[in-house]
């Protein structure tokens, strides 16, 4: 797996600095791209009209508000208090929920469906826990959607001369850093990120890669100045109340023409070209999305 390292004030797996950059983010935007979302597909596979579904992470609120304004029974699971405080704000009918995926606080087999995205990987000693509870809290037949960054390929080539940032190891073990930067997430190869899942208790049906253009942003030659995933590293936050906000008028479908399919949605069902999204997942997608059931 590949430990990745960033110069922040604050380590991936602190409050602080989720609250910062859902500050800086924009909700109605984020809301409206669920639309188009890469993963959009599997949820609506994998999501059915009479399941629950809960969010693990659910940050600013995106994934969530939209799924609950199609009528699904979603709740969100965050450890910002902030974040979700402003969430109830914007969304007051939202079920949101204070707590820990290590430590969530749910009994047995409660969900049909289980999301995380991007969560899990900012433990230092490991996502053990968190995917253990994971098992826990989706019922016999639930399904669990789960993503983490992805050593694909491109990563794979580029860490030997990413050395003052990205370092390759066999176990997840807190350090002292590497020059200076502290620890910030790991990427897993698919091959040992299954493992992980079926040492918990879960076995991977299907997977698939997403978000090739934040994965090229690791290429050395492309500017990732103000191209970052985080919002606050890219704009100055601004202390605006949150307001409420009509979600209704932003889950609304609108038919997107072919290339914004094959570069945003990231619809491999195109004929032809449909080839070229899956090697591109392949090769340097961001992220990869696992979805699992109980062994």
């Amino acid at each position: 797996m590949l430990k990745m390292y960033h110069d922040q004030s604050h380590s991936g797996n602190e409050s602080e600095f989720w609250e910062k950059n859902w500050a800086a983010g924009k909700f109605e935007e984020s809301v409206s791209f669920m639309a188009i979302d890469p993963l959009r597909p599997l949820f609506e596979k994998y999501l059915k009209s009479d399941s629950s579904m809960l969010e693990g992470g659910c940050g600013m609120g995106n994934y969530i508000a939209y799924y609950a304004a199609r009528n699904y029974d979603v709740v969100g699971l965050d450890f910002a208090q902030t974040a979700l405080t402003t969430l109830r704000i914007r969304q007051p009918d939202l079920k949101l929920v204070a707590g820990d995926v290590s430590n969530i606080p749910f009994p047995e087999k409660t969900f049909d469906l289980y999301y995380s995205g991007g969560v899990v990987e900012h433990f230092e000693s490991g996502a053990a826990e968190s995917l253990r509870e994971a098992r826990r809290v989706i019922k016999d037949d639930g399904i669990l959607l789960i993503s983490v960054p992805y050593y694909n390929p491109l990563r794979r080539i580029l860490t030997s001369f990413r050395r003052d940032e990205w370092r390759e190891v066999n176990v997840s073990d807190a350090d002292d850093g590497i020059n200076g930067k502290k620890f910030f997430q790991y990427a897993y190869k698919t091959k040992e990120f299954k493992k992980m899942l079926s040492e918990a208790g879960l076995r991977t049906i299907d997977t698939q890669g997403y978000a090739v253009l934040w994965g090229l942003q690791d290429l050395p030659f492309v500017n990732r100045q103000d191209r970052s995933e985080f919002p606050a590293q890219r704009e100055q936050v601004q202390n605006i109340e949150p307001t409420f906000v009509d979600v209704n008028s932003l889950i609304k479908d609108k038919r997107s023409p072919l290339i914004k399919r094959l570069v945003v949605s990231e619809d491999d069902t195109v004929p032809v070209f449909g080839l070229g999204v899956k090697f591109m997942r392949w090769a340097f997608a961001n992220m990869m999305m696992y979805v699992c059931v109980r062994n």
